[in-house]
């Protein structure tokens, strides 16, 4: 019967019965849009900036710890700097390769390991960004469960790990929302920690 009316309504007047049906589908995007809203609202609330930062920290220190030792190697290869090119002195060795070589030893002599420090600022940035999208993505209830059972530390830890396919993450915690918290994760996709020109990092998908 409505339909009908509707119809026969849109038949006498189309162009007003048009702008009645926008109309009704604009509120009906607005109230959801402002609904999305105010639920990522309501959970930013309950996330202190300290809260926030220590998931941060959690994430960045799980991104060095994952790729400490290929960091490591590259950085030596970068200096070309192989411990097993030199052993002793090497009697036919000029003066140049060995200025060359005393020179690698120097630079690599009080390396031990990348630090936090040692991430350009975009990229922190750009990690802070993805945390906060991570969180809009698995929703309020799967966040805080992961906080309230493990801490902040550990959810920006796990949802590094879950990003990149690690063999540990959120799976390990038999959480009831274990689905939307990995899946969020995947959402982010994987991303790539290397060495920039100037012996800084960055993550590869820092602008």
């Amino acid at each position: 019967m409505l339909s009908a009316l509707f119809l026969k309504g849109y038949q006498k007047y189309p162009f007003f019965i048009l702008r009645i049906f926008i109309v009704m589908n604009i509120k009906k995007i607005f109230r959801e849009h402002i609904f999305l809203f105010e639920t990522i609202q309501n959970l930013n609330t309950k996330l202190s900036q300290d809260n926030l930062n220590e998931i941060l920290k959690g994430y960045l220190e799980a991104a060095l710890w994952t790729e400490e030792e290929r960091l490591t190697d590259d950085f030596k290869s970068s200096l070309g700097y192989d411990d097993s090119d030199y052993d002793g002195e090497d009697e036919e060795e000029d003066e140049v390769e060995k200025l060359l070589r005393i020179k690698r030893e120097f630079e690599t002599k009080d390396f031990q390991r990348f630090i936090v420090d040692d991430l350009e600022a975009n990229s922190k940035i750009q990690a802070y960004l993805d945390i906060k999208n991570f969180i809009n993505l698995a929703g309020e209830d799967a966040t805080l469960e992961a906080i309230n059972e493990n801490g902040y530390f550990r959810l920006g830890m796990d949802i590094w790990l879950t990003r990149n396919g690690h063999g540990s993450g959120f799976f390990d915690h038999n959480y009831d929302n274990e689905k939307e918290l990995m899946e969020a994760g995947r959402k982010l996709k994987e991303v790539d920690l290397y060495i920039t020109d100037n012996n800084t990092l960055a993550f590869s998908n820092a602008h």
